[in-house]
C-alpha cells in the first residue's frame, strides 16, 4: 500500500457515517491525508463521529444527501479523490419503496458523477454490489446503473486523462449494519429462532477489512472504466448459521427457522455476467472487467474467454468457504464489535 498516495489529500467519503464509510475513514487517516470530508445525512451518526474523533481536526462534517445536487457539488469543491459509499441497500425495501432507492442510488450517483466532472476530481471510486450481475430485485438494477454512470466515462468523447472514475463490486460484507452476521448474533442473544430463507441460498463474503483492501487497492492499481472485484468465496446461509451456533458454544439444537424466499432475492448470486468473460483479467487476487471501448461487439468477438462462468457462481462448490475460514470470519466479527464470545 503506497501510503504516499493520500498523503496531503482532501478525500470526500460520500455516506462517510455508513459501515463502510466509517472503515474508509479510519483507514485514511493513517496516511496522512490534508482533509477527508464526511458526507451524510444523519446528524446522530456524525455526532458520534465527532465524539470518537475529538482531539482530530484533519475531519470535515458536512451534512447533506447525495440527491441534492448543490450540497453534492459544494463538498466537492477542491478534493483530490471521492469515494462514493451513500447507497439504500437492502433488498426487500427496494421492491416496497422503489423511487426512495431510485432517488438515492441512481440520481444521488448522478451527481456525485457531474460534480466529480464539474471539479475535476482526479479519483473517484464507485461502491457496488454483486447483486448487479443479472438483477433479480431494484436495489441490484439501480446499483447497476450506479456502475453504469461511472464507467460511462471512459466512453466519453471529450474525457479528461487527468480524471478516472472505477467501480469496486463487494459480496456481502461481514458485520455491516443489517447485514447477516449481525442479524444471526441479535436473534441468538434475544433468545429468539434463526430466521433463514432458504436452505440451499448462497452468497459471497467478505470482510470489512479485505472490503478496505479491495477499495484501496483499486484507488492505485485501478483504471479509468475498470470495475474491480475481489476473488471471493461463498457458503450456504445455513451453515453460517450453524458455525455461529458452534463458535458461540451454543447446541446444535438450537431453532433455526425457514421463512422462505423473499421478493427479489436469489438463490445464489455471481460476481460478473457471461459478456463479462471476454473483458476480464485476474491481478493479485482481484477480477478487473475493463470498460466496453468503443464499435466493441461482445456477440461477435471470435476471442475465447479466458474464464467459464461457473467459477464466478455462489452456487459452485469449488468456491466455498471452509469451515475454519467460516469460523475465522465470525470470531473476527464479534472481536471488531467486543460482542460476547459464549452465550449462556
Amino acid at each position: 500500500m503506497r501510503k504516499s498516495f493520500f498523503k496531503n489529500k482532501r478525500i470526500l467519503i460520500t455516506g462517510g457515517t455508513g459501515s463502510i464509510g466509517v472503515k474508509i475513514l479510519d483507514k485514511l487517516l493513517r496516511f496522512s491525508p490534508k482533509e477527508i470530508r464526511i458526507f451524510s445525512r444523519n446528524e446522530y451518526k456524525q455526532y458520534q463521529l465527532r465524539y470518537k474523533y475529538s482531539n482530530e481536526d484533519r475531519i470535515r462534517y458536512i451534512l447533506g444527501d447525495v440527491r441534492d445536487r448543490d450540497s453534492v457539488n459544494n463538498a466537492t469543491k477542491g478534493v483530490d479523490m471521492i469515494f462514493h459509499s451513500s447507497a439504500l441497500k437492502h433488498v426487500p425495501f427496494s421492491e416496497e419503496m422503489v423511487e426512495e432507492f431510485v432517488k438515492t442510488n441512481i440520481l444521488g450517483s448522478m451527481n456525485v458523477m457531474r460534480a466529480a466532472l464539474k471539479h475535476e476530481v482526479p479519483k473517484t471510486i464507485s461502491i457496488s454490489t454483486d447483486k448487479v450481475v443479472d438483477p433479480a430485485n431494484l436495489m441490484g438494477l439501480t446499483k447497476a446503473v450506479q456502475e453504469k454512470i461511472f464507467s460511462s466515462h471512459s466512453l466519453q468523447r471529450k474525457k479528461s486523462k487527468k480524471m478516472s472514475f472505477i467501480n469496486v463490486r463487494f459480496g456481502n460484507v461481514t458485520g455491516t449494519q443489517g447485514s447477516l452476521f449481525p442479524i444471526i448474533y441479535h436473534q441468538i442473544v434475544t433468545k429468539k429462532p434463526i430466521t433463514v430463507t432458504h436452505p440451499d441460498m448462497t452468497r459471497f463474503f467478505i470482510s470489512s477489512d479485505e472490503a478496505i483492501d479491495l477499495i484501496l487497492w483499486a484507488t492505485l492499481k485501478g483504471n479509468n472504466g475498470e470495475t474491480i472485484i475481489k476473488k471471493m468465496k461463498a457458503t450456504t446461509v445455513t451453515r453460517v448459521a450453524d458455525l455461529f451456533l458452534s463458535v458461540l458454544g451454543i447446541k446444535k439444537s438450537y431453532p433455526v427457522k425457514f421463512t422462505g424466499v423473499r421478493a427479489g432475492e436469489k438463490l445464489h448470486e455471481s460476481l460478473i455476467t457471461e459478456d463479462n468473460l471476454f473483458r476480464t483479467k485476474e491481478k493479485s487476487g482481484y477480477y478487473i472487467v475493463r470498460p466496453y471501448t468503443s464499435g466493441e461487439s461482445v456477440v461477435l468477438s471470435k476471442r475465447r474467454p479466458k474464464f467459464k462462468l461457473e467459477q464466478f457462481w455462489s452456487g459452485n462448490p469449488d468456491n466455498f468457504l471452509t469451515d475454519t475460514e467460516i469460523k475465522r470470519y465470525i470470531k473476527n466479527y464479534l472481536t471488531e464489535h467486543k460482542l460476547k464470545n459464549i452465550i449462556i
